[in-house]
């Protein structure tokens, strides 16, 4: 999906266009370009999320490293759990 026409030359850049400062960083007061755009829900494979640019936010490479593996860590104990 993310190799596809609609996030390289849409999706990704448009969003970096329209929020060119990492969300996280900026609630605490910083300006730090972004350089990833995140999925606020993770899509999962389903298009219209992926598409949904109300479902995307621009993040450091630090706070959406740490992002994903917090939702990582979270689906590894719910699977655990089931």
């Amino acid at each position: 999906m993310y190799r596809t026409k609609v996030w390289l030359e849409e999706l990704r850049p448009g969003q970096l266009l329209r929020e060119p400062f990492c969300r996280e960083c900026a609630a605490l007061g910083l300006r730090v370009l972004a350089t990833v755009v995140d999925h606020v829900t993770p899509h999962r494979g389903d298009w219209a999320l992926f598409v949904d640019k109300s479902n995307l936010q621009s993040l450091c490479e630090r706070h959406h490293n740490r992002k994903t593996a917090t939702e990582m860590a979270e689906r590894k104990q719910k699977q655990q759990k089931n």
